[in-house]
């Protein structure tokens, strides 16, 4: 083996700068620059000279000379569980062959770096994250085990459910049946569904959710005429306002979001209505001055009708896609469906109705 030369140094340098151990001494071999870190405990082998990794201590021993203490990347076992990117192995060798340089002044030869075992667990990480995304979006796709009992009972002529005064009855579920258009009863009922999980989880967003009734009287006769819909609710210290959209014979959704001072106003038929994005920012103005005695400040505020979302396909599933944008948002979640899913989702509100409890997880 070709030496380029042998480095003394009096004492063994920990990467963070502190000393510890006795007179040491390391050989360089000049030749060779294929570097192969193998599963654990890993080696690092050059040209006759050895080079360990102790997995369990984070220590890098070069010759049996020197320790050098350092920090390999992290993998959690949970993905989600990562506050921040773990760096590179290439990023990783790269600042431990400075640190090596720098303290002992010396210029390692450049290596490729091969990390078979690393690689794995960053293979199995981003499987493992892509089997957790599978399984969110299969939950809330699929019914749980007792819903064909409580359908039948949903179904039945004599079936009645109430929740915060808004009740609902057999003919008012029977909207929910395969091409039929969602009655006012069914999405008022989910509204008060949004607001009750809402209360009962912290972690989600505050929201408060009108009924079906607020736009076509806010649109039609006026603030005067809604102004008494608040007076017992704090309006403005909600994050989200859910507002259902009746435009006579098709559904529509907008969403009020205080936290990014925006208004969103959803069609699944990729409609525009300026007009409606006007009025409720008119209305919080107005609000605010009889609520809270002051001027709503508007700066910084923005209003979209969104295109990028799912589409409806049909004359019918506008009252579908209207409640479920307003799920989906009131939980802060991605539109992760599409026209494909309404049959499903029909027999999802049912089970809901039934149930007076949304069964969608938190994403």
């Amino acid at each position: 083996m070709t030496l380029v030369r042998d480095y003394t140094t009096p004492s063994c340098l920990s990467a963070d700068g502190s000393r510890r151990g006795s007179l040491s001494t390391i050989s360089l071999a000049a030749s060779s620059s294929y570097y192969t870190l193998t599963p654990s405990p890993a080696t690092w082998s050059k040209a006759g000279m050895m080079a360990t990794v102790d997995d369990t201590q984070s220590v890098l021993s070069i010759d049996s000379s020197v320790n050098y203490r350092a920090t390999p990347p992290t993998l959690f076992a949970q993905p989600s569980e990562r506050s921040v990117p773990a760096p590179t192995t290439d990023q990783w060798f790269a600042q431990l062959r400075q640190k090596i340089e720098a303290t002992l002044s010396v210029s390692l030869p450049t290596a490729r770096i091969s990390t078979p075992a690393y690689d794995r667990l960053v293979g199995q990480g981003a499987s493992f994250d892509a089997r957790i995304a599978k399984a969110r979006q299969e939950r809330e796709f699929t019914l749980p085990a007792d819903a064909p009992a409580v359908l039948k009972k949903a179904l039945a002529p004599e079936f009645t459910a109430e929740l915060n005064n808004v009740p609902v009855t057999a003919h008012d579920i029977s909207t929910l049946g395969d091409g039929q258009w969602l009655n006012d009863e069914v999405i008022n009922f989910y509204m008060q569904l949004i607001i009750d999980r809402s209360q009962k989880t912290p972690v989600l967003p505050r929201v408060h959710a009108f009924n079906t009734f607020f736009y076509s009287t806010l649109s039609e006769k006026g603030y005067a005429r809604v102004r008494r819909w608040t007076r017992r609710i704090k309006l403005f210290e909600n994050d989200l306002v859910v507002i259902p959209v009746h435009l006579g014979v098709h559904w529509c959704c907008a969403i009020i979001d205080f936290r990014s001072k925006h208004i969103a106003y959803y069609d699944a038929l990729l409609g525009d209505n300026s007009k409606c994005l006007q009025l409720l920012m008119d209305y919080l103005k107005e609000e605010s001055r009889d609520k809270c005695n002051q001027e709503f400040d508007d700066s910084g505020w923005t209003m979209t009708c969104d295109k990028q979302i799912p589409r409806q396909r049909n004359g019918y599933d506008c009252g579908v896609f209207a409640v479920m944008f307003a799920e989906y948002a009131a939980r802060d979640a991605p539109f992760r469906f599409s026209q494909d899913h309404c049959v499903l989702f029909r027999r999802k509100i049912t089970y809901e109705i039934a149930t007076k409890t949304l069964i969608s997880g938190i994403s």
